[in-house]
């Protein structure tokens, strides 16, 4: 099993999950006369993470903030479930949808629970059920011990901590939808790749339906279980799964988007752990690489050791042999798939 369909199985669809329906959804701004999303349809399912991407006038802010009516639809319809967005209050939506963005959007004057209890205050919860789902959340985006993150304010924060504390009050209320627009796109490479893994474990925990804006077509292939490429003009390009798109683009544009070292992206998508390999002795002296490393990755060690392969050991299972032509056309062994 590669990583792009551990990530479509891994989130448990629970009861606190909804489908999010674009039916040509369609926005055009006051004093243009061409549509920033030009008639939009595509179905998010429950529990699923997609991504949009594209270059900048693809619509993908503009897409996202319909979902929650920040701004209204010129035409078309969003359905949340069943319901069309229209037939919800605009600020019952929002107290509904879980919100994150670069800047985090932390309330500077409040602590770190004051932030997390925003909605759940607004929506009367008690304050024992609220400092329960504090310390919950805290634990979960990995701040703790809770007691000691608490009482410090967004200024006595690093970034990286700034942004799992907005994660925590998106997630707060424990909305049935998660809208994220670019929220990692402001941290520094190593944080950036730390709070991807931090959320991309979260979202396999908790399952929320959840559209990430970004415009790191890596990013995109990491975190997504579906990506929407929109093209400029706010029109749906192609969508489907990681490995699809690296696999068979729907046409130069999009080829162009992933860019020249598609077929190396791909090598992203499979672990190491879920490769077919060699069990024989003795093993090769070959690099010794964790089961979660990716192929790509595992090809760029065996590159630099000038090694023909690399040995797999998780500490679980026997070592295993991965020779480099393997890892250039992976294939997932039986108990991984």
């Amino acid at each position: 099993m590669n990583e792009s369909q551990h990530r479509t199985t891994g989130p448990e669809r629970t009861e606190r999950s909804v489908s999010i329906t674009f039916d040509r959804a369609t926005k055009i701004y006051p004093g243009s006369e061409t549509p920033a999303l030009d008639a939009l349809s595509l179905t998010v399912e429950a529990g699923e993470l997609l991504c949009l991407v594209g270059p900048s006038g693809g619509g993908k802010t503009t897409a996202l903030m319909l979902i929650n009516r920040l701004i209204d639809l010129t035409s078309g319809d969003i359905r949340i479930g069943e319901t069309s967005i229209t037939d919800i209050g605009a600020i019952e939506l929002r107290r509904k949808t879980g919100y994150a963005i670069q800047q985090t959007g932390l309330f500077p004057h409040m602590t770190v629970a004051q932030n997390i209890a925003v909605v759940p205050r607004i929506l009367g919860w008690s304050a024992a059920r609220i400092d329960a789902r504090t310390d919950e959340l805290l634990e979960l985006v990995g701040l703790t011990p809770t007691a000691q993150w608490r009482a410090r304010y967004p200024g006595q924060l690093s970034g990286g901590q700034q942004q799992r504390v907005g994660i925590a009050r998106a997630l707060a209320a424990d909305p049935p939808l998660m809208l994220m627009d670019e929220p990692f796109g402001a941290l520094d490479p190593i944080t950036r790749t730390a709070v991807q893994d931090e959320f991309l474990a979260i979202h396999r925990a908790v399952g929320k339906t959840t559209v990430f804006v970004t415009h790191d077509i890596d990013e995109a292939i990491k975190m997504g279980d579906k990506i929407a490429v929109l093209r400029p003009g706010g029109l749906l390009a192609q969508l489907g799964p990681p490995e699809d798109l690296l696999a068979e683009p729907a046409d130069d544009f999009v080829a162009s988007f992933l860019g020249a070292e598609r077929g190396l992206k791909r090598l992203g998508l499979y672990r190491l752990g879920d490769l077919a390999g060699e069990q024989r002795e003795p093993l090769p002296d070959w690099p010794r690489l964790p089961a979660g490393m990716t192929a790509r990755e595992a090809l760029s060690c065996a590159t630099a050791e000038r090694a023909d392969g690399v040995i797999v050991a998780d500490g679980e299972t026997p070592e295993r042999a991965v020779p480099v032509a393997r890892l250039l056309q992976p294939e997932v062994s039986e108990g991984a798939a």
